[in-house]
């Protein structure tokens, strides 16, 4: 029994001994605080002591040297002589606390700096915020408020310490390169109370520099300022500090009321100090420098930053309150541990058991109603999302079922076109207007096969479209429908092939679904490749996989991994669709293909071509009982290759030998359009046309039309880059130019406008509008050639004009001037100096001024011998010679010629007159 008991005192003992030195701390931490009164302090502070609560081996003595240098330094003195593991200091001012942090460092007690630097680098670890950082973003963000410019008053913190002058720093850069400027600093030293009193005494003072916003260095210092101007009726200010505490009196909830317009984020980094310092205590590797990350809060983002603060401090004040709780627990446990002892150690272990499932079902009661809550949180914002989609869904489905039902309205107009232009293309007597009675056809049938793609998608999304697959052969059933594209091929020059090495190999497919399929995979690759290209169509047996693949390859322009990533998605538009197509037909292609339970697939290689691949399974087994037709296949005609049976080369006017006297060049990469406005337009005119960018900048300069027509929306450039570079170019800058363009957004006018566009016609258009249009704007450019030619070459013209032809005539007309008493001045020296060639100078001066060089030179001449000897009593040949004659004799014919009489007949006159 003695044994028995003398053991069970050895573990009691062993028990209250571990205890005891788990109790004690093991490591000593100072802190040298420079002032503890502001509440971002005593955050930093609260920090500390719960990052704490994790490192029960770690105790924290903290000192307040209230912000003065000197009882700093004694401070750090006490804490080294009583031995501290560790220091931590944050300097009031940098330069008068380095020497006595320096002797720390180097006596070998690890030093953290925390908030403010100190002037050297020997310390182990730095932890706060990049105050330059801090005041550049808000130099940028105050830049950005008074968009620009204006006058700032600075709230300084104390000058001589490292984050004030930092952030006033940043501040200036942030302000580089704008019209803002600092007229006034108050030296608030961090404190409320100081600084509005320094401010209160500034704004009382007789005169003082207007501001338009007041910067704090701190969040407090802000509001002070608010309220000083608040008191003094100062209203429409702005005041930003730096901080961004959360709680009733921090900077969060100043922004949250209105007192601040905005300010950032600087924490305090406690609980990254204590952190830091238990790993350098444990000869962990650390981060010397440990800059904390700021961020603006103002009013774009305070709801969910002031939401997301106040659950922070909620659940911070629940730890600090449970960590209490769990303090007093452990006290009870203690003391109850103390009084219980003598009564047995059976009876101690007991109460220790309860108290500790007591702790543990309280602990579980909390966590598992803190779960109830977020749970029924949860749901309810699975309801709310779900009620949106809902609603987000219905919307999306009754706008597409209004898409569709106007699409269907089509049908019936689209028919009573079709069926009259059928009927006339029937009849004799209408063989003259056949190519035009093709085309309606043509393009009523378009519009017809894009109808028809919205209504299969719309069976497809509602479940109504069937396959309805036989079994007959592959091979003529695509020879067929590439039959239909062999005059679109023949007249582009783009070889057309289909490959297959099987010519017997049959199928199980839908004819009509593989039929749209394959027509849409044609027409894209027709649509894309240029003359002299080809499209090949392979099929390929693989009994291996039990499939067959139809293979479309072309030559053609290629698409970006971007687009083909999309293409099959639908109504989308890359860059190399958006201009040709509706992004609608290769979206159907691969919903029916899916149908079939196949696949199709895309490769494509920018510049090379593109490569389109369909994988059909071999036999039935993949189809149910409702998707196979029984019987026999009827003969089908396809209905998606109307308009591609029959391609009529439009009925171009025979060429005439009349000269026409003025040139229209047509920009159009749609070949139908180009042709019409060239078949329409020709018999007024003489035309030139272009299908891209590059051809019709070049027929431009070379040719100088009189007028230009322009789409915007081209394959290979934008038609603004066109507009732009003739306008620009002192060569074309006169010629003006008509939009003719399906984009007729309010925008794109007045951008068109900007750009110099003459004129701007809306597809679909009146023919005999653009006439019109074409003709007036011919006739006043006559007139305004007629203005510069009545003015007299010397003179300045005040009429206003196009910048590029104003500053083209006053160059020709300077150079003429210059040279005009040289007699072998002429076209040569004109071309030199004006850097333009023989034939494009003539075309433009013919443009705009209606002569040819030599004889608007010989005008000028004329003109101005007629003046002076109007004004002056020179001698005539003097005369003669300054306007560019060799002799006086060929002058005088040469006077004769031009007014009807001799050089000294017109200055009698003169002097009589």
């Amino acid at each position: 029994m003695k044994i028995q008991l003398l053991l069970v005192l050895l573990l009691v003992a062993v028990f209250f001994s571990c205890s005891s030195e788990k109790d004690h701390a093991t490591y000593k931490i100072g802190f040298s605080q420079c002032v503890s009164g502001d509440a971002w302090r005593r955050a930093m502070h609260q920090e500390m002591y719960r990052e704490l609560s994790f490192y029960p081996e770690l105790s924290l003595e903290i000192k307040d040297a209230k912000g003065d240098n000197a009882t700093q330094i004694k401070q750090i003195r006490e804490f080294l002589d009583e031995g501290i593991d560790l220091l931590i200091v944050s300097p009031n001012e940098s330069e008068p606390i380095t020497p006595i942090v320096e002797e720390a460092f180097q006596s070998g007690i690890p030093v953290i700096v925390i908030d403010r630097k100190i002037s050297s680098n020997l310390y182990t670890a730095y932890v706060g915020g990049d105050n330059y950082d801090v005041g550049h973003t808000a130099g940028q963000y105050i830049r950005n408020l008074l968009k620009g410019q204006g006058r700032v008053l600075e709230i300084w913190g104390l000058q001589g310490s490292s984050p004030a002058k930092e952030r006033h720093r940043g501040l200036l850069k942030g302000f580089q390169d704008s019209d803002i400027e600092i007229v006034t600093s108050i030296k608030g030293e961090w404190e409320k109370d100081t600084a509005k009193n320094r401010l209160m005494q500034h704004l009382e003072s007789a005169e003082f520099p207007e501001f338009d916003l007041i910067f704090g260095h701190n969040d407090v210092m802000a509001i002070g300022a608010h309220e000083i101007c608040k008191n003094l009726d100062i209203v429409q200010m702005k005041f930003i500090g730096v901080d961004a505490l959360p709680g009733p009196y921090g900077g969060i909830q100043a922004v949250t009321d209105g007192i601040l317009d905005a300010t950032f984020l600087y924490p305090t980094g406690g609980d990254i100090a204590i952190e830091i310092a238990h790993k350098i205590l444990a000869d962990e590797q650390i981060v010397k420098e440990n800059i904390l990350q700021t961020a603006v809060v103002d009013s774009t983002n305070i709801r969910i930053m002031k939401q997301q603060t106040d659950k922070i401090i909620d659940q911070q004040d629940n730890i600090t309150r449970q960590k209490e709780r769990i303090d007093v627990q452990m006290e009870i446990y203690r003391n109850q541990r103390t009084f219980l002892f003598g009564f047995g150690l059976t009876l101690f272990v007991a109460i220790i058991s309860l108290a500790y499932v007591f702790k543990s079902l309280r602990e579980k009661q909390e966590i598992n109603e803190e779960l109830k809550n977020k749970n029924d949180e949860i749901l309810q914002q699975k309801d709310k999302v779900l009620s949106l989609s809902q609603k987000a869904e219905e919307a999306t489905q009754q706008k597409f079922d209004f898409f569709t039902n106007i699409s269907h309205e089509f049908r019936t107009p689209l028919t009573l076109i079709q069926a009259p232009v059928e009927d006339l293309l029937a009849n004799k007597e209408a063989a003259p207007f056949k190519p035009d009675l093709l085309l309606i056809r043509k393009n009523t049938m378009r519009l017809l096969r894009l109808v028809n793609q919205l209504m299969d998608l719309r069976k497809i999304d509602h479940a109504k479209m069937k396959v309805k697959a036989v079994e007959q052969e592959l091979i003529p059933f695509l020879q067929d429908i590439i039959n239909s594209f062999d005059k679109t091929a023949q007249k582009h020059d783009i070889t057309l092939r289909l490959l297959a090495d099987n010519r017997n190999l049959k199928v199980w497919y839908d004819p009509m679904m593989l039929d749209k399929v394959m027509f849409n995979l044609l027409s894209n690759a027709f649509k894309f490749t240029p003359d002299q290209g080809s499209v090949i169509v392979k099929v390929t047996e693989k009994p291996l996989s039990n499939n067959v693949c139809i293979r479309v390859e072309d030559t053609g322009t290629g698409m970006s991994q971007q687009d083909a990533s999309h293409v099959f998605d639908r109504f989308y538009q890359g860059g190399t669709y958006s201009a040709t197509g509706s992004g609608i037909g290769l979206a159907l292609s691969k919903e029916l293909i899916e149908l079939h339970h196949g696949e199709i697939h895309l490769e494509s290689t920018p510049g090379i071509g593109t490569s389109f691949e369909v994988t059909l399974q071999m036999g039935k087994a993949h189809f149910n009982e409702t998707e196979v037709l029984k019987g026999t296949a009827t003969q089908y005609f396809s209905e998606e290759s109307i308009g591609f049976l029959e391609e009529v080369a439009p009925n171009m006017p025979s060429s005439t030998k009349e000269d026409k006297e003025q040139t229209l060049l047509i920009i159009e990469d749609d070949q139908e359009i180009r042709q019409y406005l060239c078949q329409q337009l020709s018999t007024h005119y003489n035309i030139l046309e272009a299908e891209n960018f590059e051809v019709g900048i070049a027929k431009a300069l070379d040719k100088l039309p009189d007028l230009i027509t322009c789409d915007l929306m081209l394959k290979q450039g934008n038609g603004f880059d066109i507009i732009k570079k003739l306008k620009d170019d002192i060569r074309t800058s006169h010629i003006p130019i008509i939009v003719i363009t399906a984009k007729s957004t309010l925008d794109e006018r007045i951008e068109g406008i900007k750009l110099g566009v003459d004129d701007y016609i809306s597809k679909p258009f009146s023919f005999t509008l653009l006439l019109e249009r074409i003709k007036t704007l011919l006739a006043n450019r006559q007139k305004l050639r007629e203005h510069y030619l009545h003015e007299l070459p010397i003179e300045k013209s005040k009429s206003p004009g196009i910048a590029t032809d104003k500053k083209f005539i006053n160059s020709f007309n300077a150079i003429i001037e210059q040279h005009i008493s040289n007699p072998q001045f002429g076209v040569n020296t004109i071309c030199e100096e004006m850097g333009l060639s023989r034939g494009q100078l003539y075309r433009k001066v013919k443009a705009m001024l209606g002569y040819s060089v030599n004889d608007y030179i010989n005008r000028v001449r004329m003109k101005k011998a007629k003046r002076l000897m109007a004004e002056n009593d020179s001698p005539i040949a003097d005369i003669a010679f300054q306007v560019g004659f060799s002799t006086s004799a060929y002058f005088s014919t040469a006077f004769k010629s031009y007014f009807g009489t001799t050089p000294s007949e017109f200055r009698d006159q003169c002097k009589k007159g």
